[in-house]
């Protein structure tokens, strides 16, 4: 994974691009500095300036950051904030802000020719440059609507019910894991789009959503408003419903998505009415704001291509697609070097002669997803890579066609409807549900382990293509990469009179010593441990004694002070605890 430095920005830029007498054309201006903090400057643990970008972060931010990053490099220069007298003399200038970013140490606004010069003179102005346009995907043309036989299966093996979100479940093997209460838990995801009427569908309007914030009219409302100075169409945020309902929607009997126990961040970034090129910095702005927070995941399905007019100025070319030049994709490669998993669509314009691929599916550090049919043939939609200095993608696909979503109340009229609809929007979001699963399993993992674990447990993994990448992923295997598996939880109930069963469900890719799956519990709050050997009551039937297992126990009235914690190892003599960081050392 490249070290990303946002410093010098990496952008390539028309030099032959001038504004006209209208704000028809976006620009950057960067700043020299950061007011008392210069770009030269060595940030050292312990220094103002370290300090400074680290009150930015929540706690949960930095854990994730220390996973890739160690306390002496955990802040750099585009962690710091901007300098406040800088914006407050750009806009005595009338000019109007799009878009701020540390990352960047700049803002982005519409600028009229006569402006350029003005604010070129500005002494803290470094430059002012035309920014390219990345690519936007068709992502309502792909609705369709289908009988919904087929699609539900009922049966007597799996937890839940999926109703018609079963094939897009049991195509990547989700169920075998929420069976064994792998459900995401404990794993931040912030999704990127269009706006969510989660609080209104009956398959969201329980979801964790921690925070959600519209990043077009600054407030922190995602839903479907009028009377803002970007004005909603009726339809938005039915993008963006339908593909949080992918990723974590549950209504049992009609949708269940990979990661419905995981907590969720919302934000709105794309505008429905026009295309324009201020969209590409919502999604930068949403990228230092997810991060802040601590998210562990984004995950977007959105690609510009087409801008309305006037802004035809500002393009892209497919040469442009190396990785280091679109704002999205510096900032989602930034994302990544700063511990987050990023997963990002691959588009809905078939397989080109001159790849389809846009960004920032181009990143060399984010898993770009393509889409399949149930029958594991490439949609004709997907786009295809490599990207422009030859590296292969996409990274993975999944279902991408007939993929059952939600539907808006706005739209349907009402709380409970749904459709069939295509495209990578669709595949993307249950990638990150995936990759949720794995990390709720394995919190330790960087995101360069994620996607390791979904490239080479996926179905083409022996021999990737600028198609499907390295195929269809399989949920159960990429969780079982690095090592056994827990449940994201355990059981304990009353079995008598001071009393207690427990029970966790564990799994692994090698055989599992039975002798060594233990319970270890405390009454006097972890100074000493009890260790009882655990029974599989429940084989998953993979001959690895992979399953549920359980033990009973006597508390003797005694519960004030408990702790547990248990262990197991393979016959390779791999060991594994849960939780990860059990307290407990003294394993009798």
């Amino acid at each position: 994974m490249k070290k990303i430095f946002l410093i010098t920005v990496l952008f390539i830029f028309n030099a032959a691009v001038f504004a006209q007498d209208a704000a028809d054309t976006k620009y950057w201006i960067f700043f020299r500095d950061k007011g008392e903090f210069k770009p030269e400057m060595q940030i050292i643990k312990g220094s103002g300036a370290y300090e400074k970008g680290k009150e930015l972060l929540t706690d949960r931010s930095v854990k994730r950051r220390l996973k890739v990053l160690t306390e002496d490099n955990l802040i750099d220069f585009a962690d710091l904030p901007l300098d406040s007298d800088y914006i407050n003399e750009l806009n005595k200038t009338g000019i109007d802000i799009i878009a701020k970013s540390r990352w960047l140490n700049g803002v982005s606004a519409y600028l009229k020719k006569s402006q350029l010069a003005k604010i070129s003179a500005l002494e803290f102005v470094s430059q002012i440059k035309a920014v390219n346009k990345i690519y936007k995907q068709n992502s309502d043309v792909n609705t369709v609507y289908l009988p919904e036989t087929g699609f539900s299966k009922n049966d007597t093996v799996n937890l839940y019910n999926y109703g018609n979100s079963y094939k897009q479940m049991e195509m990547v093997n989700v169920p075998k894991l929420h069976n064994m209460n792998i459900t995401g838990k404990g794993v931040m995801i912030a999704s990127f789009d269009d706006g969510f009427d989660w609080k209104n569908h009956e398959a969201l309007k329980n979801l964790k959503v921690i925070n959600e914030y519209d990043f077009i009219n600054k407030d922190p409302n995602t839903f479907y408003e009028k009377k803002q100075k970007y004005e909603d169409a009726k339809n938005q945020g039915q993008h963006g419903t339908a593909t949080l309902s992918t990723m974590s929607g549950f209504s049992e009997g009609k949708l269940i998505g990979p990661a419905f126990d995981s907590e969720i961040l919302l934000a709105k970034t794309e505008y429905i009415p026009t295309e324009t090129p201020m969209e590409e910095d919502f999604w930068l702005e949403a990228a230092e704001w997810a991060e802040a927070l601590g998210t562990d995941i984004i995950t977007s399905s959105l690609i510009y291509k087409v801008y309305d007019e006037p802004y035809e100025n500002n393009s892209y070319s497919y040469d442009n697609y190396d990785g280091n030049t679109a704002i999205t994709t510096i900032a989602a490669d930034r994302s990544a070097y700063l511990g987050i998993v990023v997963c990002q669509a691959m588009g809905n314009y078939n397989q080109t002669a001159i790849p389809s691929i846009g960004s920032a599916a181009d990143g060399d550090s984010v898993i770009s997803v393509g889409a399949v049919t149930y029958s594991g043939d490439p949609a004709g939609f997907t786009s295809n890579g490599p990207t422009k200095d030859g590296r292969t993608k996409p990274d993975v696909s999944a279902p991408g066609v007939y993929v059952y979503v939600a539907v808006v109340k706005e739209v349907a009229g009402d709380d409970k409807s749904y459709e069939f609809s295509n495209g990578t929007s669709f595949s993307t979001p249950i990638t990150a549900g995936v990759a949720a699963l794995i990390l709720s399993a394995h919190p330790e993992l960087t995101p360069m382990q994620v996607r390791d674990a979904l490239r080479n447990t996926a179905s083409m993994s022996g021999n990737p293509n600028n198609v499907l990448g390295w195929g269809v992923i399989n949920a159960y295997d990429a969780v079982l990469y690095y090592g056994m598996a827990w449940g994201n939880d355990f059981q304990m109930e009353k079995t008598g009179d001071d009393e207690l069963t427990v029970s966790i469900y564990l799994a692994s890719k090698d055989l599992i010593d039975p002798n060594s799956v233990k319970f270890h519990y405390s009454f006097d709050n972890g100074e000493t441990y009890n260790s009882v050997l655990m029974n599989l009551t429940e084989s998953s039937g993979d001959k690895n004694n992979s399953g549920k297992y359980s033990v009973t126990f006597r508390t003797d009235g005694n519960t004030d002070n408990f702790k547990s914690y248990f262990s197991a190892e393979d016959y390779n003599g791999k060991s594994s605890l849960y939780p990860r960081n059990a307290a407990g050392t003294d394993m009798n």
